[in-house]
């Protein structure tokens, strides 16, 4: 099982990083100035991933969900972050039914810069994340009560005949009560700027969460690959706009998703 799993994995972030200032990750905003990207997203599923991450066929799965991130420079080396979003889910299966309004897992935290030179930039965040109370673990990876989250994060830009390409890595483990590791989160982004009001970006998040007991039932392990493919346009000074795509690529005891998507971007 671990060389199915890890394989395609290993092999996949490898083409992305040989394929190719960036979004919201490693490069902190300055003193007094910040960003907020709010996003919409549609999405379905007829198939889940079993314990042997095979894709097994499903009644039905639909999600809607609204999100807000914020970065708020409090000095040229603290960052201050904020991520929430608001729900709706219909989980359908041979022998269950699941139906969710409500608020996602929401985030709140500090990022510091740790090094940063022209193109390259190193930061470390560590954030309280209040859980979503969203108890179906087929639809939700990384669960299971309020969390701490400790993350690292990478990011480097350069220019080329091209256009100017980025790359920003995240590595990030949460615990619920510091007495064991609860879950893992991994994301790469890479994009291209052809130009100076065009982006074309990728972002992969890979999510891991352990298995253990929740209100008295087993919870198995689950793991989960999503990849993303989407543009982005400035149409105003300091303000963009995203449509994309995704789709869970890999998982294990999680809905095989397809999903699209629209965010704004707005600088201040």
């Amino acid at each position: 099982m671990q060389e199915k799993f890890l394989h395609p994995i290993v092999v996949f972030l490898m083409g992305l990083f040989w394929s190719c200032q960036a979004h919201a990750g490693a490069w902190n905003q300055a003193a007094g100035q910040g960003q907020i990207i709010s996003t919409s997203s549609w999405s379905h599923a007829g198939e889940i991933f079993d314990e042997d991450f095979d894709a097994v066929p499903l009644r039905g799965f639909t999600k809607t969900e609204s999100r807000i991130y914020v970065e708020h420079g409090v000095t040229d080396w603290l960052t201050l972050v904020g991520n929430g979003a608001f729900q709706t889910l219909n989980f359908r299966d041979e022998d269950s039914r699941f139906d969710f309004d409500g608020l996602d897992d929401t985030e709140l935290g500090l990022q510091y810069k740790l090094h940063a030179r022209e193109g390259f930039s190193t930061s470390i965040r560590a954030s309280y994340v209040i859980d979503s109370r969203l108890d179906n673990q087929a639809v939700d990876v990384l669960r299971g009560g309020d969390q701490y989250e400790l993350r690292g994060l990478v990011g480097q830009s350069r220019t080329t005949p091209i256009g100017n390409i980025f790359y920003d890595a995240q590595v990030a483990a949460r615990t619920e009560s510091f007495s064991a590791l609860d879950g893992v989160h991994g994301a790469l982004s890479l994009g291209i700027k052809p130009t100076e009001r065009w982006l074309l970006m990728t972002q992969n998040f890979l999510n891991f969460s352990n298995n253990g007991m929740r209100d008295g039932f087993n919870i198995p392990k689950q793991t989960q690959l999503v990849s993303q493919l989407s543009f982005a346009h400035q149409y105003r000074p300091s303000r963009y706009i995203q449509l994309g795509v995704g789709k869970t690529l890999i998982g294990q005891n999680i809905v095989k998703e397809r999903s699209v998507f629209v965010g704004l971007w707005t600088e201040y």
